[in-house]
């Protein structure tokens, strides 16, 4: 989530004017570094929650003193025990159940709080996770509640999972679409469900962003922000940025087969060098 920051997050933040903002899903914390600079510019508070974030996440929080709680626990456990917030960013668990679960809390501890929802930034509405569950802890869940999964590899284009492929060390849903599958299908269905006042938006690169905007948050500022995003302007310098990416990507790439090729070339030298050493020492035996 942290590539869509300074161009689409922080500036629809800033926009809601928020005086708290929750943060499901903090990994490296790279994205929580970022928001708690955020919150410390524009005077709001940050609950941060995560059951088990990297090392480097406690690095990155290490450098702020207040304005923010950590909450080491799952979503589901903490959201109705926290304050309502007015925005949250919702990187977690990819998948059905979970997702579906969060925003049902989310909207309901507004509900309780007698104010409007959350704006609700998610991460993952697009390839490969927003028609496919994935489960970071499978056993916690429910047989009726997740699909069948295997921890293999995703390929574009193909449902099946594969040997090789991106996310291979994730438990992944066997099948991709269908009922109660997937991050997109899980917002699709909560807000059938609900009913409820809603302009969504979605930007589609960087595995997908999308923008939940309940009534009562659509501010003119909010909605004159989100639609600057999609004028033309804004996609030109999207575009630069992602083929910036791309060019980085294929140096990266290059680098990397270059030193393979290195390593391949230094591997055959030493190969020819054992057999030549093998060699001598049949031909010093049979003179012997």
């Amino acid at each position: 989530m942290h590539r869509f920051w300074p161009r689409f997050i922080a500036p629809l933040i800033v926009a809601a004017a928020p005086r708290r903002v929750m943060e499901i899903g903090a990994d490296l914390g790279w994205n929580t570094r970022d928001l708690l600079a955020l919150g410390r510019a524009h005077d709001f508070f940050s609950d941060i929650v995560d059951p088990a974030p990297q090392p480097a996440f406690y690095e990155e929080i290490s450098r702020f003193d207040g304005g923010y709680a950590f909450h080491q626990a799952k979503s589901l456990d903490v959201i109705a025990l926290l304050p309502a917030a007015d925005v949250v960013l919702l990187d977690g668990d990819h998948n059905w159940y979970t997702v579906y679960n969060e925003l049902e809390q989310l909207f309901l501890r507004a509900d309780k709080a007698k104010c409007a929802p959350p704006i609700i930034i998610m991460h993952d509405v697009g390839w490969p996770y927003g028609r496919r569950d994935m489960y970071y802890d499978p056993d916690s869940l429910r047989g009726a509640d997740r699909h069948p999964y295997a921890r293999r590899g995703l390929l574009l284009d193909q449902s099946e999972l594969a040997d090789e492929g991106m996310n291979s060390h994730f438990a992944t849903a066997l099948h991709e679409g269908g009922p109660r599958n997937g991050v997109l299908t899980a917002l699709e269905d909560f807000l059938a469900a609900s009913g409820a006042d809603v302009v969504y938006r979605q930007i589609p690169f960087y595995f997908g962003l999308g923008l939940v905007l309940p009534a009562g948050r659509r501010t003119d500022a909010v909605m004159q922000t989100v639609e600057s995003f999609f004028a033309a302007e804004s996609l030109l310098e999207t575009c630069k940025a992602l083929e910036r990416e791309c060019i980085s990507i294929r140096i990266d790439l290059a680098a990397c087969r270059q030193q393979l090729t290195r390593r391949n070339d230094a591997l055959m030298r030493a190969r020819s060098t054992i057999l030549d050493l093998r060699q001598e020492l049949a031909d010093r035996l049979v003179e012997g």
